[in-house]
Order: structure tokens, then C-alpha cells, then sequence
């Protein structure tokens, strides 16, 4: 019968975590990791614990995960949140953070790598890209899409249905005006981009002006900020044909995006991040992408586990 870990061994796996996403992982980690793991079985167990919190949606949120781990204040700081996040099952913690756990009684829903198209009772067509999840309430006096977590391109419905279409997100509500759109709920903003016609955005702070997007124009939002107005072009919405498409991107760019479409850690060192990178790729197999990554530019893709892949600059 395996053992169980307890707290200390639990901590220690998950300073192997912290340290490896800090940085990757030499050769000489690699052993040492292998050497711990094969000690006790407990901390085989521990580990598997620190795996299961990688597949649901990576067991720490985006921002922390893009952070640069480089001092120790900032690994005590996510090793807490690590020991918050097993010690509570990972479910409220998941429940608070708009994860898949938490979207379990969500009308539609996606997960990591999948897409999903549905027309609504209006005609309208939603579809969903990878980890998305939205709830559906029409009335007599309103049509509204929540999007509770990810990304949705919405065609709004041509039967001639006059009640007002909204997409309401943490940040806001965004109401279509006879349009094609995208909306993407970011860590801690809202990001609208419109293809056709035009919507209001509208932050949840009313004291904020609303402000009109016309096809081609997209814009970043908070509860109570709207940023600048950029263009906005129809392959920024390429994953509803499952590409990525990018222009001169940088690699860290390009790689945070990829980490989208997979479960686990995708991690991009300093020294490769400004590396710049113009292709199409396929959505539905980041392990081909990132080989063709390491094909034709100076770095390095290593593979700790399935979920643990690490990318270095060559030397």
C-alpha cells in the first residue's frame, strides 16, 4: 500500500516545483529529482499530487505562472499558494479561480486543447476555444452570454431579434451591435476584439465612461480602466481554424499561448523569450510546434515529464 505524504514531504515536492519553475532544470536537478523520487514512495506520492495540480489548468494561476521566480521571497510566496491550493484538494481553490473544476455546472464548456461551436435559440453561432466555459440566460428582456473563463468568437444572430445581446465577464459587460466579435477573459482584464459592425464596452464600475469599438478595433479592460484602442485582425481569431498565427512574435509570446492549448508547465527562459518567431502553426499538436520551434531557431525544448517541458537558449 503506498504511503501517504505528509505535510514536510509535501513541501519538499513542491519546492522541486518552485525551483524547477524558476528555471530549468540542469542534469545534475534532473538526478538529484530522480534520487528523491525513488527514496520513499511518499514522495512519488507527493509528486503525483504536484502532477494532478499541473493538469487542472497548471495548479497556479497565469500571472504567478509568467512570474520570474528569482528571489526566495517570491518562491515562499507560491510555495504557499501551492500548499493552499493541495491542502484544500486544489477544489476551492479552483472554484475561486474560474478553473474547470469550478466550471463543472457551466451550460457549455471546453477543456484545455479542445474547441466547441453551438448556435444559440436567436441564430447566433459561439464558439469556444481551448479551457472556456459560459453560461446562457435568455428572457424576455435580454439575451446574455457569462463567460465565465476563456475565450469566445460570437456571430450574433440574424433573425431579426430585438432584444439586446450582452456578454457579461468579470470585468464588464460588452453589448453587441449587429456584430462579429471576440472576447477573451484574461487573468485580470477582459480583452474585446470586433470583426464586423461595432459593441459598447462597458466596465462593471458605471462611474466609467462606455466607449464604442468599430470592426477592426480591440481593446484591454478591468472593472474600472479601459486601455487604448489597437487594431484588432481576423488572425488574432485563427485558433477557430486551429492555428496560431504570428508576425515577428516573440518566443515568450508565442510559447505563454501555446501553454494554452496543453496541461502542465511550459516554461520559456529570459535568455530565449526576445527571440522572434513568424509562422503558422497547428493548435492541435504543441509537441510538433515546438520541435519545429527548436528546428529553426538557437534553442533547447526539454521534456522533464509530459507536463513539465522546459525551452533554454542555446549557449
Amino acid at each position: 500500500m503506498a504511503t501517504a505524504p505528509n505535510r514536510q514531504v509535501f513541501e519538499a515536492a513542491a519546492s522541486w516545483y518552485v525551483q524547477f519553475q524558476a528555471e530549468p532544470p540542469t542534469l545534475a536537478d534532473q538526478k538529484a529529482w530522480q534520487l528523491w523520487i525513488d527514496s520513499d514512495p511518499a514522495h512519488l506520492a507527493a509528486w503525483n499530487q504536484i502532477e494532478q495540480l499541473q493538469r487542472h489548468l497548471g495548479s497556479l494561476p497565469p500571472d504567478l505562472k509568467r512570474r520570474a521566480l528569482n528571489t526566495g521571497q517570491q518562491r515562499r510566496q507560491v510555495l504557499k499558494l501551492l500548499l493552499l491550493a493541495a491542502g484544500a484538494g486544489f477544489v476551492g481553490w479552483n472554484v475561486q479561480q474560474h478553473t474547470s473544476l469550478g466550471n463543472v455546472w457551466a451550460d457549455y464548456k471546453t477543456g484545455v486543447g479542445q474547441r466547441r461551436n453551438i448556435t444559440l435559440a436567436d441564430g447566433s453561432q459561439i464558439q469556444l476555444n481551448t479551457d472556456t466555459a459560459i453560461d446562457v440566460s435568455f428572457d424576455p428582456a435580454q439575451r446574455l452570454i457569462r463567460l465565465r473563463s476563456g475565450e469566445i468568437l460570437i456571430q450574433t444572430g440574424k433573425l431579426g431579434d430585438q432584444r439586446p445581446f450582452f456578454v457579461e465577464t468579470r470585468d464588464g459587460r460588452i453589448q453587441a451591435l449587429g456584430t462579429r466579435f471576440s472576447v477573451h477573459q484574461l487573468s485580470g482584464a477582459t480583452r474585446v476584439g470586433v470583426l464586423e459592425d461595432r459593441v459598447i464596452v462597458q466596465p462593471a464600475d458605471l462611474s466609467t465612461a462606455a466607449i464604442v469599438l468599430s470592426a477592426g478595433e480591440g481593446a484591454d479592460f478591468d472593472r474600472r480602466h479601459i486601455g487604448l484602442i489597437h487594431p484588432f485582425k481576423s488572425t488574432e481569431v485563427a485558433w477557430t481554424n486551429g492555428q496560431l498565427i504570428v508576425l515577428n512574435a516573440r518566443l515568450g509570446n508565442v510559447i505563454e499561448e501555446l501553454g494554452r492549448y496543453r496541461r502542465g508547465v511550459l516554461h520559456c527562459d529570459d535568455r530565449a523569450r526576445d527571440l522572434r518567431v513568424s509562422g503558422t502553426f497547428r493548435l492541435d499538436s504543441t509537441d510538433a510546434v515546438l520541435a519545429n520551434l527548436q528546428a529553426s531557431l538557437p534553442i533547447n525544448v526539454r521534456y522533464f515529464t509530459h507536463y513539465w517541458v522546459s525551452i533554454s537558449r542555446n549557449a
